[in-house]
């Protein structure tokens, strides 16, 4: 599932948009100003912000920004009535997907929407991932978590042992409950899975 949202301050606009993408069977949702996008949508969810750059109060790329600092796993096209090289440089460089002038060409938009809803969903299931793994390594006791680092570093149970100063048989069981809790198999799979984590 992911949402298509239009962010412009002139009703036209957002109609015509709202009528063009219907017409590509894309169901949309129209704000006309960005603090009424951010009161409505859960930001936190894939979807699709088709962003107007000129606005009164928070314009396109001050939203622009606030939605990937807040790591929003939202696509952004950024749209405008008389965008300058500048000003789409700009937009790409913070992040946006694309940058359209109006009128907006419908062929453009339906290809660039089918990349920003892939771009989209992708972002939110790292993002999914990565909470998912802190969860994991914040259910590990501090025993538990000093055991996984030396098994991360490619220590032999032996070895750990005689480092933490602990009985061999002690380790084994730690290992194994980290594995446990982490949901992996082997140390290679914890490596990967950490490595993941820091993408």
């Amino acid at each position: 599932m992911c949402d298509i949202y239009l962010v412009d301050d002139d009703q036209d606009v957002l109609d015509s948009l709202s009528w063009m993408l219907d017409g590509l069977e894309l169901k949309t949702l129209s704000y006309l100003n960005a603090s009424s996008f951010l009161n409505a949508v859960d930001i936190t969810r894939p979807g699709i912000a088709i962003l107007d750059i000129q606005m009164p109060g928070m314009d396109g790329i001050a939203l622009l920004n606030h939605i990937k600092s807040a790591a929003s796993p939202l696509s952004v096209i950024m749209l405008t009535g008389h965008g300058t090289i500048t000003m789409a440089v700009q937009a790409i460089q913070q992040g946006a997907i694309d940058f359209l002038e109006k009128p907006v060409d419908g062929d453009k938009l339906s290809i660039l929407l089918a990349r920003a809803k892939e771009i989209s969903l992708q972002a939110y299931e790292e993002l999914r991932l990565q909470t998912e793994i802190e969860h994991r390594v914040a259910s590990l006791t501090p025993r538990e978590h000093e055991v996984m680092l030396k098994v991360l570093e490619g220590k032999l149970n032996k070895v750990i042992a005689a480092e933490l100063n602990i009985a061999q048989r002690t380790i084994e069981l730690h290992r194994q409950k980290v594995m446990q809790k982490m949901q992996v198999s082997n140390a290679a799979e914890l490596a990967y899975l950490m490595a993941k984590s820091e993408e």
